[in-house]
C-alpha cells in the first residue's frame, strides 16, 4: 500500500470515529434533555410546580416532597407534626375547618425542625391556620435547626439551581417515582388527603403494640432538671415566638396521646419529671394567646389504657388522628385546655402515669 493511501484511509477512519462521537453525543444530549424535561415536567417532589392541571398530587416521602409542597402547593393552612400526624388526612382539616390543608411533616422531628418549615409556609403564603401535633419528645429536641444536612436531600431545599441536576437526571425519580406518580392518577381512586398515611399498612392491636416494647428491668434514677429544663425552655420559647409573630393565624395544639407503653418506657428511663414538666411549660405558656386553643388528649385513660389502637408504644391508629379533628372543632370539647385548669391536668396526667407505670 502507497504511504497516500495509507494516510487518506487513516483520515477516513478518523473522520468516521468522530461522526460516531458526534452521533453518540448528540443522542446522549438528547436523551438527557428528554429525561431531564420529564422530570421537570411531572416534577414528583414537586420541586418546581405544584401538580399538573387533572393530576392529583401523590405524596408518600415526606423528606424528599415536603419542602417541595409547602413552596409550591395553593393552601392557606399547615398541618405540622412528626408521624404522630402523618396519619391525618388532610379532608378531616379542611372539611371542618373549611380550609385547604397541606402537611409539613418530620418523622421524629424536633420543634426546630418543624418551625423550619413553617416559617417556609408563612414565608410563601398567607396561612390561617396551623394544627399542630405537640409531640413531647420535640420539646427534649436541639432547639437548633439541624436536620437540613448531609443526610438529606439539599439539592431540594437550598434554592440553588445549579444542582437541580441530582434531581433531574435521577434514575430513581425517572423510573421509580415518576411511574408511581402516573400509576396512582390511572388507577383512580387515590385519596390525595392522606399524604404521608402509613396507617393502612401497619397492625393495629394489643399484640402488636406489646411487640415492640422492651421493658427495662430496672427503673433509672430520676434525671435532674439541669439535665433539661433550659433546652426543653428554649424549645417552647421557639413556640411561643412563632404564635407571637402571627397574630393573624389561628394555632391548635394537639398533645397526642401516647399509649401506657410510652408512659412506662420513660419512668424507667428516669424522664418522666421532663416530660412532665414539657407538658405543663407548653400548655402554661401556649395558652394565653388569643389566637391559640391547645388540646390535651394525653389523660383520656379510654384510649392510652387501651393497646388495641397501637401499633408500637407511640403510634395510634388513624381512628384517634380523626376523633383529635373532630374534638379540635368542638367549642365545648373537654380537652381543650381552659385558663385555670393547669394544676389539675398537671396532677390528673402525674397520677395517670404513676398508675401505668404500675402496671
Amino acid at each position: 500500500m502507497e504511504p497516500a493511501e495509507g494516510l487518506k484511509r487513516g483520515d477516513m477512519e478518523k473522520r468516521a470515529a468522530l461522526r460516531w462521537i458526534g452521533r453518540f453525543a448528540g443522542t446522549a444530549a438528547v436523551l438527557l434533555a428528554a429525561a431531564g424535561g420529564l422530570v421537570a415536567l411531572f416534577d414528583p417532589f414537586y420541586h418546581f410546580h405544584g401538580p399538573l392541571p387533572g393530576m392529583k398530587a401523590v405524596v408518600t416521602k415526606s423528606e424528599y416532597q415536603c419542602i417541595g409542597t409547602i413552596r409550591n402547593f395553593d393552601y392557606d393552612s399547615v398541618i405540622a407534626g412528626s408521624s404522630t400526624a402523618e396519619n391525618y388526612n388532610n379532608r378531616w382539616f379542611d372539611e371542618v375547618f373549611g380550609c385547604t390543608s397541606v402537611k409539613a411533616i418530620k418523622s421524629s422531628g424536633t420543634t426546630a425542625d418543624l418551625k423550619y418549615y413553617l416559617d417556609e409556609a408563612f414565608s410563601t403564603h398567607g396561612i390561617k391556620n396551623v394544627f399542630y401535633s405537640l409531640d413531647l419528645f420535640a420539646l427534649d429536641g436541639d432547639p437548633d435547626t439541624n436536620f437540613v444536612n448531609d443526610s438529606m436531600p439539599l439539592y431540594l431545599y437550598d434554592k440553588n439551581p445549579l444542582n437541580d441536576d441530582k434531581y433531574l437526571f435521577n434514575k430513581d425519580v425517572l423510573f421509580e417515582d415518576i411511574p408511581y406518580l402516573l400509576a396512582m392518577n390511572l388507577a383512580g381512586g387515590y385519596d390525595e388527603g392522606t399524604s404521608y398515611n402509613f396507617w393502612q399498612y401497619k397492625t393495629f392491636s394489643e399484640q402488636e403494640a406489646l411487640s415492640h416494647y422492651e421493658r427495662a428491668k430496672t427503673v433509672a434514677p430520676m434525671q435532674d432538671s439541669s439535665q433539661w429544663q433550659e433546652r426543653v425552655d428554649r424549645n417552647v420559647e421557639l413556640l411561643t415566638d412563632m404564635v407571637q409573630a402571627h397574630p393573624e393565624t389561628a394555632f391548635y395544639f394537639f398533645l397526642p396521646p401516647y399509649s401506657s407503653l410510652w408512659w412506662d418506657s420513660v419512668y424507667r428511663s428516669g424522664q418522666l419529671e421532663e416530660y412532665l414538666y414539657a407538658r405543663s411549660a407548653a400548655m402554661e405558656a401556649l395558652t394565653v394567646f388569643e389566637n391559640v386553643k391547645l388540646f390535651d388528649f394525653q389523660t383520656e385513660e379510654s384510649i392510652v389504657t387501651e393497646l388495641d389502637y397501637y401499633m408500637d408504644p407511640i403510634h395510634f391508629s388513624a381512628d384517634i388522628n380523626r376523633f383529635m379533628v373532630e374534638e379540635a372543632a368542638n367549642a365545648d370539647s373537654v380537652y381543650l385546655v381552659r385558663p385555670g385548669e393547669m394544676t389539675e391536668r398537671a396532677a390528673r396526667m402525674r397520677s395517670l402515669a404513676a398508675e401505668m407505670a404500675e402496671e
